[in-house]
């Protein structure tokens, strides 16, 4: 796929990529029982709305997925920003500041396409595809974004630490617990989830900038990427878990705006309200 894209628009694999997300959608019953939910619970959709939303929802995932091996094949995206102002008072200066990403859009796509000034290292989960893992690595040293390995014994902290101590940026995904043995509970889309405690604690300590930041495709080769300040370094609450919790509900209050706007991009295939 990767050889076949630098070629070949994405676009022209897009009716053969129903046939393939069916075959998820008919036996992966686990993932598409959460998306179901998703949709019928969290979204309050009748079953034909959410039968066609599951269905949306899959088809998006699928296109984000061609649009990464199209990346790796060499295609650029176009990119718009919505926050600006944040845009270019953070991410183009050199200062030192946190990013929380989600599993909400096509965040990775923004380390393929955007090239910042300062380095940013990215915490990864590496337990992917030997492919997925190499081409991901290829283009994040290309654009000056370095891997942090998510480690069992949390050896990843000091490696963050040492990174914001530096003056560079860390972006960490805030939606999913890992190996994180901690969470956090908090109110998304009107019912309680869970989010991991660490990310928001290591942000809290720092006491830096927090910004969260997501990547939405609307359309053939073109996303969004939208910018929101969580925190400007200076928090009001007194203790580190209470600026995580500010951390954690200003970031929730994000997220359901962009759900608003794109709500078939939710990528997170589990029953995230368990």
């Amino acid at each position: 796929m990767i050889f076949l894209f630098r070629y070949v628009d994405p676009i022209w694999l897009y009716p053969l990529m129903g046939i393939w997300i069916l075959g998820y959608i008919c036996f992966g019953r686990v993932q598409r029982r959460a998306i179901w939910h998703y949709h019928r619970q969290r979204l309050h959709q009748t079953r034909w709305q959410a039968f066609w939303g599951l269905i949306r929802n899959y088809n998006e995932f699928g296109k984000a997925l061609l649009d990464r091996f199209a990346c790796w094949g060499g295609r650029q995206m176009k990119i718009t920003v919505d926050g600006q102002e944040l845009w270019d008072k953070y991410l183009m200066t050199e200062q030192p500041f946190v990013i929380l990403g989600s599993h909400v859009g096509n965040l990775e796509l923004a380390g393929y396409t955007i090239q910042m000034p300062q380095k940013v290292y990215t915490l990864v989960y590496m337990g992917e595809a030997e492919t997925v893992e190499t081409n991901r690595k290829r283009l994040f040293d290309k654009m000056g974004l370095t891997i942090i390995p998510v480690q069992k014994d949390g050896g990843h902290i000091l490696d963050m630490h040492r990174a914001i101590e530096e003056g560079h940026v860390v972006s960490i995904h805030g939606d999913r617990l890992f190996f994180y043995t901690r969470a956090m509970r908090t109110s998304l889309l009107g019912a309680q989830a869970n989010f991991p405690e660490g990310c928001y604690r290591f942000a809290a300590m720092e006491e830096v900038p927090v910004l969260a930041l997501y990547v939405m495709r609307e359309g053939r080769g073109q996303y969004r990427v939208i910018v929101r300040q969580l925190s400007d370094g200076h928090p009001t609450a007194r203790t580190h878990r209470e600026q995580a919790h500010e951390l954690l509900n200003a970031y929730t209050s994000t997220m359901e705006e962009v759900l608003q706007r794109y709500p078939n991009q939710w990528f997170n295939f589990y029953e995230f309200w368990s």
